[in-house]
């Protein structure tokens, strides 16, 4: 019983998924919350003026997800393996069922994006307006007759079917996304039913800023006509609307979270430590409550600030910036736990990973505002006035 402890010589100390992941984490449940926000906002508003922002919220987080396998196989030590996830599948590893849901995702995404451009392309191709070609390519030369109303009407039952397939592959994205946090190495930070609410209230934040922030960029960089350009405004600050209630629900979730881990013994308060006062207050406090929560709660509680662009702008950035550091200091804090020791895990230096992770962010950046010059997102002047 006198003897010395040996430490387990096969636990990997410090943190071993760092910043790069947490980007990963964040950006699949930003990509997946803007498109659930945007897909409920077009069954409640059935107007014909949400239609561009809705392809906002389908296509942009499609490349989204595109580009997220880039940030695993950056961090991976041997990323040419993962292919084997494919036929020796392992259903009790996370990462596996993931291997899966990503995909799907990705497919659903990419075939409801094409059924919501299909009809604004088929009438470009047929009145000769800029980039037929290319979508004469992307619709394999297969152009219908009639108004993009009466072609979007034809195709009604197919684009609600690969509709609900991404409600369906969302919601089961963000199950994996907290399943693999739940993974990590500080369970006893992460493994509560709390979590799952936490990156719903997540999701919905973040998406709706998301959708907020593209939005306003769109509507300066491909206006559209006078009367589409009020609407839009106006869904824009009703966005505002769903991002105040989503920040109060992210508030109160971290309340419940913070009380439950301090009725969870020795480690439950050492993570709640871990936000409050230890190595991730700073970060907790300065970055996540008060610029990712408290300011733009503060923007979007008045009408008046939800319909000014600055406004809005500022509060959208704000939130994002809240939730990544909300997802980072949850992935890396259950890290920073002792396991066999009583010190503090360390989060070593990511200079390399970090700097792509911010070139795949301008990429996104980039290929946003490339998508508002080359997809047709406005309806044709035509069709509204042949309707």
């Amino acid at each position: 019983m006198n003897e010395p402890i040996q430490y387990l010589s096969w636990i990997k100390h410090g943190v071993v998924f760092g910043y790069i992941i947490a980007m990963y984490m964040f950006l699949i449940s930003m990509a997946v919350g803007a498109h659930l926000v945007t897909l409920f906002a077009k069954a409640y508003y059935r107007d014909e003026d949400f239609l561009p922002l809705q392809k906002v919220g389908t296509f942009l987080p499609l490349l989204i997800l595109l580009l997220m396998p880039l940030l695993l196989a950056v961090d991976m030590t041997h990323p040419e393996r993962s292919y084997t996830m494919y036929y020796h599948w392992n259903w009790t590893a996370t990462v596996a069922w993931g291997a899966y849901i990503m995909p799907l995702c990705v497919v659903t995404y990419a075939f409801h994006s094409f059924y919501l451009f299909r009809p604004e392309m088929m009438v470009a191709v047929r009145e000769g307006r800029p980039r037929a070609e290319l979508y004469r390519v992307l619709l394999r030369g297969k152009i219908e007759e009639g108004t993009a109303a009466e072609i979007r009407q034809r195709q009604q039952k197919a684009e609600r079917l690969w509709a609900n397939l991404t409600i369906v592959f969302s919601f089961l994205a963000l199950i994996y996304v907290g399943m693999r946090l739940s993974a990590f190495k500080g369970r006893v930070m992460v493994h509560s039913l709390v979590m799952v609410f936490m990156f719903i209230s997540l999701a919905a934040s973040s998406g709706a800023a998301f959708m907020i922030l593209l939005g306003r960029l769109k509507t300066t960089i491909a206006p559209p006509p006078s009367p589409a350009l009020a609407k839009q405004n106006r869904f824009l600050a009703d966005f505002g609307v769903i991002l105040k209630f989503a920040l109060v629900a992210q508030l109160v979730i971290w309340v419940i979270y913070l009380i439950q881990l301090n009725f969870t013994g020795t480690g439950g308060k050492l993570a709640a430590y871990i936000f409050l006062g230890g190595p991730r207050s700073f970060y907790f406090w300065a970055f996540q409550v008060v610029i990712g929560m408290l300011i733009p709660l503060a923007l979007v509680l008045v009408p008046a600030l939800r319909q000014n662009v600055g406004a809005s702008l500022a509060a959208s950035v704000a939130v994002m910036l809240g939730a990544f550091y909300a997802v980072a200091n949850l992935s890396i804090g259950s890290q920073l736990i002792p396991l066999t020791h009583l010190e503090w895990e360390q989060l070593a230096p990511e200079p390399f990973r970090t700097a792509f992770g911010l070139i795949i962010m301008a990429i996104l950046f980039i290929l946003f505002l490339g998508s508002y010059k080359i997809l047709p997102y406005e309806n044709p002047v035509s069709q509204k006035s042949e309707a």
